[in-house]
């Protein structure tokens, strides 16, 4: 029996543990040996290594030093070592009101009501009950992040399913919504609905392609629905989708033709003003509204559409459960 040494989750109450679990016990790492609280008291303090959970053997109780094998109960003075125990993930937290339940198909501990969940082989996550049926269906998913790189499997930090299936952590899905960003990472879908094209089509009205460049044509991919438009007028701003009128585009070849005749030529606009003045635009006020809405030709979100989608991805079922350990 060693010295006691205790740890606390809540100092001010005494309850033993660390800044991550309320516990009674240390474990010791298999890895290096060493005494902490959790696994990510080790991981935080030992860079070089992460431990293996699976791999710990021993423990001590912080109230009598005990040390013992991996169990539920302190075999020296009979204290229970959390309201919850795992003996395959060697977990214990005695965080209070906080539902845990082990995934036989995950081989890790979930937070949650286990009837609320189910796995899903696939995508390798436990999924949302309500909305698994109606899921879309990922080999791995839920692997790493696509923004940070991070394991999103055994993460704390919940994961976030968008549209076109793809995850990431919530964290990272918010950075992305107050960048400039609006894509998804793997698949270049936009990660939101409703986007006004016909405002893209203004731009691209005010914003004739120069004379020398008249004729050029180019072969598109579509994003978001996936269609490819063979041989359409190229446009340096952007290149519409014939099939769904999105600007989310990538250019898969172009056919550029220079009039070299034509390259001292000015930009005819006459059919641009002739178009304006019919529809009852007044020219000035368009062009004041260009610089005051600093339009650039990008997928940017507005304010109050990122508070929508985050909205909308709070009620969205089609999310990983989170780790409980």
């Amino acid at each position: 029996m060693g010295d006691i040494i205790k740890s606390y989750n809540n100092e001010e109450n005494q309850i033993l543990g660390c800044q991550h679990y309320p516990r009674n016990c240390m474990i010791k790492a298999e890895c290096c040996g060493k005494w902490f609280v959790c696994r990510f008291c080790h991981n935080e303090a030992t860079r070089t290594h992460e431990i293996d959970r699976f791999a710990t053997k021993i423990i001590k109780c912080m109230l009598c030093a005990k040390e013992q094998p991996v169990g539920e109960k302190c075999i020296g003075c009979n204290t229970a070592f959390a309201t919850y125990f795992c003996q395959h993930c060697k977990f214990y937290d005695s965080t209070p009101n906080k539902l845990i339940f082990h995934c036989d198909g995950c081989k890790i501990c979930r937070v949650g009501n286990k009837n609320d969940f189910k796995h899903c082989f696939k995508c390798n996550g436990c999924l949302s009950a309500s909305g698994f049926e109606k899921h879309k269906c990922l080999e791995n998913k839920f692997e790493n992040c696509p923004i940070c790189l991070e394991d999103m499997f055994s993460s704390r930090d919940p994961p976030v399913t968008l549209k076109c299936g793809h995850a990431l952590h919530e964290s990272c899905y918010k950075s992305l919504l107050q960048s400039t960003q609006s894509n998804c990472p793997i698949c270049k879908k936009l990660i939101y609905d409703d986007v006004n094209w016909s405002k893209f089509d203004d731009i691209i009205r005010r914003q004739p392609m120069p004379a020398v460049y008249r004729g050029s044509t180019c072969s598109i991919f579509c994003n978001d629905c996936e269609a490819r438009s063979m041989d359409i007028e190229f446009h340096f701003l952007g290149n519409k989708c014939t099939k769904c009128g999105s600007y989310n585009t990538t250019i898969l070849s172009k056919n550029m033709k220079i009039d070299e005749n034509a390259r001292d030529e000015p930009t005819d606009n006459n059919n641009n003003n002739n178009n304006n003045n019919e529809d009852g635009e007044d020219l000035e006020d368009d062009d004041d509204d260009e610089d005051e809405d600093g339009e650039e030709f990008s997928f940017v979100v507005d304010e109050e559409d990122d508070d929508d989608m985050e909205d909308e991805e709070e009620e969205d079922e089609d999310n990983q459960d989170v780790s409980a350990d």
